[in-house]
């Protein structure tokens, strides 16, 4: 469905009340349906830091709002069609904001954000000519494939989450020093330590974004 919301019970998103509201949201919360531990008051203050980060981007997040209604179709349908969780789509958003251009200073390009290697394994060409990562829909075809091996692994869509961030070999590597298989209690790398939490951010206000004043009608 399309992310529009005529209701907006912040009327004043940037002051310290709205900010506090904002920190609320409905319980229990799931990423791709496993339930995130928010009764742990560590997990719950890392999620409200990650939200309070995104709502200081305002006009990131109206352009989130208008790509998700352009993109994300088409992202679901495929999902859909490989028996995977909706929810996966919310990592286009935290990779790249859904922009062909986005470039990391690791090398990883496009709307998915594919270091050239795994993009070659998974069928995009990547050349002086051609790049396919920023192909949507043939870079969102080899991402719903990588994220399926990388499930298949894992067994938890968090962790394979978390894999797609910082690589099934490093992941790997933590769980078995730190003899820990939940992501939640995992010790790592500080933007996979995010990560989550980031993607869950934004399913919290993509999926009512007009709870957080942000009111684009169709047209928009």
């Amino acid at each position: 469905g399309q992310i529009t919301s005529k209701n907006m019970d912040m009327r004043n998103p940037s002051s310290p009340q709205s900010l506090i509201a904002a920190t609320k949201f409905s319980e229990p919360l799931t990423f791709c349906e496993e339930e995130v531990p928010l009764s742990d008051n560590g997990i719950k203050e890392r999620l409200e830091r990650e939200l309070l980060i995104c709502l200081d981007n305002k006009d990131d997040i109206i352009m989130w709002i208008k790509r998700a209604n352009r993109y994300f179709p088409y992202v679901e349908n495929i999902l859909k069609n490989n028996s995977m969780p909706d929810d996966l789509k919310y990592i286009a958003i935290a990779e790249s904001a859904l922009r062909t251009h986005a470039t990391s200073n690791k090398g990883a390009v496009g709307y998915w954000q594919f270091i050239e290697p795994t993009a070659i394994k998974y069928g995009l060409t990547v050349n002086n000519d051609i790049d396919e990562r920023r192909n949507f829909f043939l870079s969102t075809n080899a991402a719903i494939r990588y994220l399926q091996d990388i499930y298949n692994i894992f067994g938890s869509w968090t962790l394979a989450a978390a894999a797609y961030n910082m690589g099934e070999d490093g992941l790997k590597t933590e769980m078995l020093v730190q003899k820990i298989n939940n992501y939640y209690k995992l010790y790592l790398y500080q933007e996979t330590q995010r990560y989550i939490f980031r993607i869950l951010a934004i399913k919290i206000i993509l999926s009512d974004p007009g709870k957080y004043g942000y009111s684009l009608a169709n047209e928009d």
